[in-house]
């Protein structure tokens, strides 16, 4: 059976932009094939900087036959009172290639409809695949993207060739200014070329013969295996950090060498070392296996092992010009205290219409300052941390920071140490930005937690403020992922703040700055709303619990983000025992009488009833344990509970008559069922599960 091979050709490529890439090039690729009704083997897909591949193998040389139904319009809409097809009838069976009185009348649950009987022959598969690639290449989606000469396409980069072939024959399509053909390019210094691919099934081999390995495994896995042996060539490890998996991407063909630097370097704090080479030069730093860096490097170049010596002493160059620079900074950052630069943050702007860092610094010491009362620091912790919210923004005014912007908060740590800060204080301005994207490490310290979530809570509240909100895929303030990082770290933390007065805080201390277009209780809203969506989308796809269950939890409250999920992932451990479908019931019977109603105080010298005073009696007995189980947040033992109240509950509303004639009375038993359903809220509200 045939093989197709789609390589897209591009300038070149950032490493960041192909793991998400490469997803939606198999996803989407191979919808697209099911779509075609093309069956099919194994799909692979492969990047280089310059070009991204799909491969299927065993494809069907022919679509699969289909026939399909699609019903349109009812039948009194498709005929008039004489039989005749209407405008309506004409339409739809014009829209599926066929003529009105060809559509069958059917009769469905809803009454008569007429329905177009679709035949869809087959076809090649070379015509089928040539009519949907420019649809596949088109739909791939980047972080930016950019468009080039007239064409309307969006890309990643520009695309400079297409290949397409399925065996030995060429798929021809389109695409923009371009036309899909057997061609490719080689290693841009080894083979910089174009070259004719004669059959799919030569396509990684006659790469490979112009020095470009196209599987970014087996490029991964030659860099780990080089760099590997030059490390214990110097009794050393590397320092990796993700630097190996970008490096995958920035080459073709690698071929690694070993580098050094002058040892008097080494008097650098370890991040400004580790910064400037792997994150400005892509160079793999070294350890010994105590976790010192040691004066060598290890860089990837993409090509052969030609003029090897001369390209090291260029890379060893370019690397001592950058540890002078950052020397250089690095000391002048040292001859003013950390605590003398807050005047300087005056200066730096935050945006445009939330003013400074020193404004937003000062938002986030009240916002500290709430979170440390709600927690109970003792107040040698509370100091501690308004000293550390005071500080942590001062090192965006140094050089070092200036120059590598990524080194913010790091620095922060280094620069609290040498002006003499206690270590608490240090580690929490250097843990505050943690964590900064989807794999990073949470804050260690428990002040370093409290200051990343009240710091990331001021930075979404301050923008909503002022109607900078995330809309589709744009969230150019990354406010995602700091609501991410929101819960993330609020789910690790043994004294968690409830994050929904930090909100009210924060909020308050950005209104003395700016007024907000909307009322601040709306805008509170909205973010408590944002917030709950990354909360839904962390227990639903990180603790896998059912959707219905996530909502119920949730809706019940989510203040304290930590209790929340684990409500949550008690709901789970719960939902397939033969009591919970009943229990929910019962509750749900609870909280649909009293949708909307406040419950007063219940006064037992009114009831009326027997079945009144067994569910108050049942409710009193097991309120104890109810409290010291939501306490201690045994959530599982807090539902085991409830359990017990599904009797009274059912004998309640099969005796009692909630909506009594007189007014006292039946206030009472509305408040009587309130406070069942509060304590029922405790764990979620019962109402929104789903009862199947």
């Amino acid at each position: 059976m045939p093989r197709f091979v789609l390589e897209i050709g591009t300038e070149e490529l950032p490493p960041r932009f192909f793991p998400p890439a490469l997803s939606q090039l198999r996803e989407q690729g191979e919808a697209m094939l099911d779509r075609l009704r093309l069956t099919h083997g194994e799909i692979k897909v492969y990047g280089t900087p310059r070009r991204l591949v799909l491969i299927v193998a065993d494809v069907a040389a022919q679509q699969a036959a289909s026939v399909r139904e699609e019903r349109g319009p009812s039948a009194k809409v498709a005929f008039d009172a004489q039989g005749k097809p209407t405008k309506a009838a004409e339409g739809f069976a014009r829209r599926h290639g066929m003529a009105a009185t060809d559509l069958v009348r059917r009769q469905t649950d809803q009454g008569e409809y007429v329905f177009a009987i679709v035949h869809e022959p087959e076809a090649p598969a070379a015509q089928a695949l040539a009519g949907a690639c420019p649809d596949l290449i088109a739909g791939l989606s980047f972080p930016k993207t950019m468009r080039w000469g007239t064409t309307s396409l969006r890309f990643g980069r520009p695309v400079r060739w297409v290949l397409a072939l399925l065996d030995g024959e060429v798929v021809a399509f389109a695409l923009a200014d371009l036309r899909s053909g057997r061609e490719t390019r080689g290693h841009p210094v080894l083979a910089n070329e174009m070259f004719p691919i004669a059959h799919a099934a030569e396509y990684e081999r006659e790469l490979e013969r112009h020095f470009v390995i196209v599987d970014p495994a087996r490029r991964h896995a030659a860099i780990a295996h080089q760099t590997t042996d030059l490390a214990q060539s110097q009794d050393a490890r590397v320092v990796d950090g993700g630097l190996l998996e970008e490096t995958a991407y920035l080459v073709e063909w690698p071929t690694c060498a070993l580098g050094g630097f002058d040892p008097a370097f080494l008097r650098l704090p370890r991040p400004v070392l580790v910064e400037e080479m792997r994150h400005v030069q892509s160079y793999f730093p070294l350890e010994t296996k105590r976790g010192e860096l040691i004066p060598s490097f290890i860089a990837v170049r993409d090509g052969g092992a030609e003029h090897l010596p001369g390209i090291v002493r260029g890379w060893e160059s370019v690397l001592r010009a950058k540890l002078i620079d950052a020397g250089y900074f690095y000391d002048q950052d040292l001859k003013t205290p950390l605590a003398e630069r807050l005047e300087d943050l005056k200066g730096v702007v935050f945006q445009e219409k939330l003013g400074t860092m020193h404004e937003k610094m000062e938002r986030v010491r009240k916002v500290a300052a709430a979170a440390a009362a709600q927690v109970g620091l003792e107040e040698a912790d509370r100091v501690a941390l308004d000293r550390a919210a005071l500080l942590c923004k001062a090192d965006l005014t140094t050089e070092v920071v200036t120059d590598i912007s990524d080194l913010q908060g790091v620095m922060g740590r280094e620069y609290a140490l040498a002006s003499g800060e206690p270590a608490e204080v240090a580690e929490a301005i250097g843990e505050h930005y943690r964590p900064r994207f989807a794999s990073d490490e949470i804050p260690r310290t428990q002040l370093g937690r409290l200051l990343s979530v009240c710091d990331k809570l001021d930075t979404i509240c301050a923008l909503f403020a002022i109607g900078v909100t995330p809309t589709g895929s744009a969230d150019p303030y990354g406010l995602r992922r700091e609501a991410t990082g929101v819960v993330s770290v609020a789910l690790e933390m043994e004294l968690s703040p409830r994050v929904g007065p930090l909100v009210d805080t924060a909020l308050a201390a950005v209104a003395t700055q700016v007024a907000p277009p909307k009322p601040v209780r709306d805008i509170a809203a909205e973010v408590m709303s944002f917030l709950r969506q990354r909360l839904e989308t962390y227990l639903r796809e990180e603790r896998g619990v059912r959707y219905d269950l996530v909502d119920a939890v949730l809706s019940a409250g989510f203040d304290d983000v930590r209790a929340a999920a684990a409500r949550a992932e008690a709901m789970q451990a719960v939902a397939d025992e033969p009591d919970f479908l009943p229990t929910v019931m019962a509750a749900t019977r609870v909280a649909n009488i009293v949708k909307g109603l406040a419950g007063g105080e219940v006064q037992p010298d009114l009831f009326r009833d027997p079945g009144e005073g067994a569910l108050w009696s049942a409710y009193q007995g097991v309120l104890p344990t109810a409290d010291a189980q939501t306490q201690a947040g045994d959530y599982v033992g807090l539902f085991g509970t409830l359990e017990t109240l599904r009797g009274p509950i059912d004998r309640y509303f099969e005796d009692v008559l909630v909506m009594a004639e007189e007014p006292e009375v039946r206030n009472n038993r509305l408040s009587t069922v309130s406070a069942v359903n509060d304590l029922f809220r405790r764990l979620a509200d019962f109402s929104l599960v789903v009862q199947a």
